[in-house]
C-alpha cells in the first residue's frame, strides 16, 4: 500500500512593515528632539522659581533636572534611527520600553488622581489663585496628558513592535545576530531598567547623596556617598548578571532588593519624608513646594515603596524560569 503524500505546510505570508518602522522611527526622533529642547526650559524654570523665592539656585537640582530629558532625548533619537534602519535591537528595546510604559501608566493613574484632589491647595501654596474653570481645564489637561503619554503611545508601540510581521521585516532587513537576540525580552527589560537606574542614581547623588535611608535611620556624610555608590554598582552588576542569565545574580539581586526595599519602608515609617529632604540639603523653599504634594502625607511614600516591592518581587519570581541553578558537582553529590 502506497504511503499517503506529504502535505506541505504553507509558509506564513508576512507583510513588509518598513513604512511603519520608518514612521515610528521618525516619531521617536521628534519626541527625542522635544525632550532635548525641554532641557533648557527646565533650567529656566529652576532659575525663575529660585528668583521668585529669593533663594540660592541649587546646582544639584539643575543637574538632576537636566539628566532625565537629556537621557530620554539621546535614547529616543538613537532608537528612532534604529527603527528607521529596521534594526533587530531597536525593535526589541522599543517593545520592552512599550511594556514598561504601560506598567508606569497603570501605576501613575492613582498618583494623578491623588494629585488632582490636592491641586488647588498646591497652586494656592505656590501663590497662584486660579479660577474654578481654569482649575477644571488644568485637571482635564493633566488626565489627557497622562493618558496619551502612559497609555496611548506605549500601547501603540507594543501593538506595532510585537507584530510577527514587524519581527520578520527586521529579521529580513537585518539578518545579523544582535545582542538582544541572546537574551529573552522580559530579562532585557529588567537589564534596561537596572542600567537606567544606575545612571539615574549617579545624577540623583548630586541632590540626595548627603543622606541614605537605611533600616529605619538616615545615614549622612561620606558613608552615605559610599552607600549610594554601592547601590549604583549593585544595579550595574544586576544588569550584567541578568543579561548573562546568571542564577547567582538573580538570587543576590532578589534578596538584596527585597532587603533594601523593606529598609526603605521602615525608614519612611519612622522618619518624616520632609525631614529626609532637609538632611539631603534641600532648601526651605524647595521643601515648601514639596510639602504641597499629597505624596508626602501620611507615610504615603512608605506605602508606595511597599507596593513597588511587591510588584518587583512578583516580576522577579516570573523571571526565575530563565535562570538555571548550577547543578551540584559529582563530588558534592557523593
Amino acid at each position: 500500500m502506497d504511503a499517503p503524500p506529504l502535505i506541505a505546510t504553507p509558509t506564513p505570508a508576512y507583510k513588509d512593515r518598513r513604512a511603519g518602522l520608518i514612521f515610528f522611527g521618525v516619531m521617536g526622533i521628534l519626541f527625542g528632539c522635544f525632550f532635548l529642547l525641554s532641557a533648557p526650559a527646565a533650567v529656566i524654570g529652576q532659575i525663575a522659581a529660585a528668583k521668585k523665592a529669593q533663594s540660592e539656585l541649587s546646582t544639584a537640582l539643575v543637574l538632576t533636572s537636566l539628566f532625565t530629558p537629556a537621557m530620554l532625548a539621546a535614547g529616543l533619537i538613537w532608537l528612532g534611527i534604529g527603527s528607521i534602519k529596521a534594526r533587530r535591537w531597536a525593535r526589541a528595546i522599543l517593545l520592552c520600553l512599550g511594556w514598561m510604559g504601560l506598567c508606569m501608566g497603570a501605576a501613575s493613574f492613582p498618583i494623578v488622581i491623588m494629585t488632582l484632589g490636592s491641586l488647588e491647595d498646591m497652586l494656592r501654596q505656590q501663590g497662584q489663585d486660579v479660577a474654578p474653570v481654569v482649575l477644571t481645564i488644568t485637571k482635564v489637561v493633566m488626565v489627557a496628558t497622562t493618558t496619551v503619554l502612559y497609555v496611548v503611545i506605549p500601547a501603540a508601540v507594543v501593538l506595532f513592535y510585537r507584530s510577527p510581521h514587524v519581527k520578520h521585516t527586521c529579521e529580513k532587513l537585518d539578518p545579523v545576530e544582535r545582542w538582544t537576540d541572546r537574551c529573552p525580552l522580559p530579562v532585557i527589560a529588567i537589564c534596561l531598567l537596572q542600567a537606567y537606574g544606575a545612571f539615574s542614581m549617579l545624577a540623583m547623588m548630586a541632590q540626595f547623596g548627603a543622606a541614605f535611608p537605611l533600616a529605619g535611620f538616615v545615614v549622612t556624610g561620606w558613608p552615605s556617598w559610599m552607600l549610594w555608590l554601592g547601590f549604583v554598582g549593585f544595579s550595574l552588576y544586576a544588569a550584567w548578571g541578568f543579561y548573562h542569565l546568571r542564577y547567582r545574580a538573580w538570587l543576590i539581586y532578589t534578596a538584596g532588593v527585597m532587603l533594601l526595599g523593606i529598609s526603605s519602608v521602615v525608614t519612611f515609617l519612622r522618619i518624616d519624608l520632609l525631614d529626609y529632604y532637609r538632611m539631603s540639603g534641600f532648601s526651605e523653599w524647595q521643601i515648601n513646594q514639596i510639602a504641597a504634594s499629597p505624596l508626602v502625607r501620611g507615610h504615603m511614600m512608605a506605602w508606595l515603596s511597599l507596593v513597588g516591592i511587591i510588584v518587583l518581587g512578583g516580576y522577579l519570581a516570573f523571571l526565575r524560569r530563565y535562570f538555571v541553578a548550577p547543578s551540584p558537582s559529582p563530588d558534592a553529590a557523593g
